[in-house]
C-alpha cells in the first residue's frame, strides 16, 4: 500500500513539489480515498505465497532476476535458462515457482495489482486527478508496470490468456475512477464523463512520454495533461 504525506509549511518544499511526482510531493489532504481492493483479484492473480528462511532468500534472488531481465529485454526475452544463471540456481528451481512463463507472467500481474494507483476524493477533481496521473506515470516506469503494459500489447489471439488478465485488472481499476468522476459530476464539476474515455486520454500522453525516456515525468506535466483533458471534457459536454 503506498501512502503519500506532504509537510505544510515549508516554502522549498512546496517548491519542490511542483517539480516532481515523487513520493514526498504528494499531497496528504483528503476527505477520503478510493482504493483498488486486492482481495477482489481473481484466484488466477494472486501471487505465490511468500516463504521463509533460505527458500524466502531464493525468491528473493528470482524476483530480482526477474525484474532485471525484464528491464533489459522486456516480456518475449524472459527465458527460464537466462533467469535461473541471474538467480544463481537451477532452472528446475525456476520450475518449480513457475511452472510455466504463464504463471510467472500472471504472478507479475499479481504484484502490479498490489501496487495499484490511488485515488483520493479531496473535493478538488484536478488535484485528485494530478495525484492520479504521477502515481500512474510512477507504477508505469517500474519493471512491472513495463511489463504490464507489454502483456496488454499482446496480441488477441494469444492462448496464455494474459492479455484478457491484464485487461480484467484495468476494468477494476476503470470501475474506481469511474466513481471518482460520477462524485465530482454530482458537485458540479465535470459533466458526466465515461472513465474509459477519461482513462485513455490520461493514460496515453503518460506512455507516450514513459516510451520516450528523455527526460523524468514530473507533476508539472501532469498538471498540464489533467487540465487540458477537463477543459476539454468541460467543452464538449458528457461522453
Amino acid at each position: 500500500m503506498i501512502v503519500w504525506s506532504l509537510r505544510s509549511g515549508v516554502a522549498d518544499e512546496k517548491r519542490r513539489e511542483s517539480h516532481r511526482c515523487g513520493r514526498a510531493g504528494r499531497q496528504n489532504t483528503q476527505v477520503g480515498r478510493i482504493r483498488v481492493d486486492a482481495t477482489r483479484m481473481s484466484a488466477e492473480l494472486q501471487p505465490a505465497r511468500r516463504p521463509g528462511g533460505r527458500t524466502r532468500l531464493v525468491s528473493k534472488r528470482l524476483w530480482a532476476a526477474t525484474l532485471e531481465i525484464l528491464a533489459e529485454k522486456g516480456v518475449d526475452g524472459l527465458q527460464y535458462e537466462d533467469l535461473a544463471a541471474r538467480a544463481q540456481v537451477a532452472r528446475a528451481t525456476v520450475y518449480r515457482r513457475w511452472p510455466n512463463r504463464g504463471d510467472l507472467f500472471r504472478d507479475i500481474l499479481a504484484r502490479f495489482a498490489e501496487t495499484f494507483v490511488p485515488l483520493r476524493d479531496s473535493g478538488d477533481i484536478h488535484d485528485d486527478l494530478v495525484a492520479f496521473v504521477c502515481a500512474f506515470a510512477e507504477a508505469s516506469a517500474t519493471p512491472e508496470g513495463r511489463a504490464v503494459l507489454q502483456i496488454l500489447m499482446r496480441k488477441a489471439d494469444e492462448s496464455d490468456g494474459l492479455r484478457e488478465i491484464g485487461l480484467e485488472l484495468l476494468e477494476r481499476r476503470t470501475d474506481d475512477l469511474q466513481l471518482r468522476l460520477d462524485a465530482a459530476a454530482a458537485l458540479g464539476q465535470l459533466p458526466a464523463v465515461d472513465a474509459r474515455f477519461v482513462n485513455m486520454m490520461l493514460a496515453g500522453p503518460v506512455q507516450w512520454f514513459l516510451v520516450r525516456r528523455t527526460r523524468p515525468f514530473t507533476r508539472d506535466d501532469a498538471d498540464k495533461i489533467v487540465g487540458m483533458v477537463l477543459a476539454g471534457l468541460r467543452q464538449g459536454g458528457a461522453v
